[in-house]
């Protein structure tokens, strides 16, 4: 993370190209981020404020709920079902476009309980993608 003018903005360091190190500038921590307060309510590295922090419920068939009890989506995840027939979730953290990719990135069961603009969502990324495949 680094300040942009008045902007703190968080760059990933797989995307640096070119390094320069700089000797006569230094670095300061600026104190008052709290990092993980900053990210809690995040999925992956993506912060953006104006994006409401939701409540989040999904089912999945009982497959793809073993890996996401190994590897959770996030770490305000609780499951509320875990049966043969199905593995159900919830979540708190802001709907971002990272958080929807990871939704269709395990897509093969899910469902989308609530909200009902997430579904949506869902919904018109596979009406979109069939209408280019078909």
């Amino acid at each position: 993370m680094a300040y942009e003018g008045e902007t703190l903005k968080t760059f990933g360091v797989d995307r640096i190209r070119e390094l320069r190190v700089l000797e006569d500038e230094g670095f300061k921590r600026d104190r008052e981020v709290e990092v993980d307060e900053l990210f809690r309510d995040c999925y992956g590295i993506w912060n953006q404020q104006d994006i409401p922090v939701e409540d989040i419920e999904l089912r999945y068939d009982a497959l793809d709920g073993k890996f996401l009890k190994s590897v959770p989506l996030h770490h305000s995840q609780r499951v509320l079902a875990d049966t043969e027939e199905e593995f159900r979730i919830a979540l708190r953290l802001r709907i971002t476009n990272d958080f929807v990719m990871e939704l269709l990135s395990r897509s093969r069961s899910l469902e989308v309980i609530r909200p009902q603009h997430l579904r949506e969502r869902v919904r018109q990324v596979y009406e979109e993608a069939l209408k280019r495949n078909s």
